[in-house]
């Protein structure tokens, strides 16, 4: 099995309007970061779950992509991204499709469940990445449905080269335990 190294970001909470109502500027935040990590080799991938426009704006989500896909061109890797509860999908998909971008920017990502939900498989060098989206508009918790518990199981069933990696936002629902269809 090969081994990858990929670059886990969360909660970047970019606004479009620039600093958030605590004062904190996201996007000089993300920036300082990705300028801190440029000399880490051999990244693979971007992975950014979930929280991504504080505002939930669509101008938050393109402010992310533009950072993020301007160090994962660089570096000729691609760049994922997920729901969190500060998104908003519709924002999300006009900014970011499917929310798996290839390194120069192209939506390479399948969609694995329902319309509107942004759940989302691409592979990376044999290494599957799926996204969840455990969105639930106006909660800070989160939820799967059953149609991505569904999807997920449909894509494990068949094993990747590299393995699989399963991306969200929420570590579980707070609100009820999701079944296994």
């Amino acid at each position: 099995m090969s081994m990858h190294r990929i670059l886990h970001l969360s909660d970047t909470h970019v606004s479009a309007t620039g600093a958030d109502a605590d004062g904190v500027d996201g996007l000089a935040a993300l920036r300082g970061l990705l300028r801190d990590l440029h000399d880490v080799p051999d990244i693979d991938a971007v992975v950014v779950t979930g929280d991504i426009a504080d505002d939930g704006s669509a101008a938050g989500c393109r402010a992310v992509r533009e950072a993020v896909g301007d160090f994962a061109r660089e570096r000729g890797v691609p760049q994922i991204y997920t729901t969190g509860n500060h998104d908003d999908r519709a924002a999300f998909e006009e900014a970011l499709g499917s929310g798996h971008l290839d390194a120069g920017g192209r939506d390479v990502g399948r969609l694995v469940a329902g319309p509107g939900v942004r759940c989302a498989v691409s592979e990376v060098g044999g290494l599957r990445i799926i996204t969840l989206d455990s969105l639930v508009p106006g909660s800070a918790y989160g939820e799967l449905g059953d149609e991505q518990l569904v999807g997920l199981r449909q894509l494990l069933s068949r094993p990747a080269p590299a393995g699989s990696v399963i991306a969200l936002h929420h570590p579980r629902s707070t609100r009820r335990t999701p079944r296994w269809p």
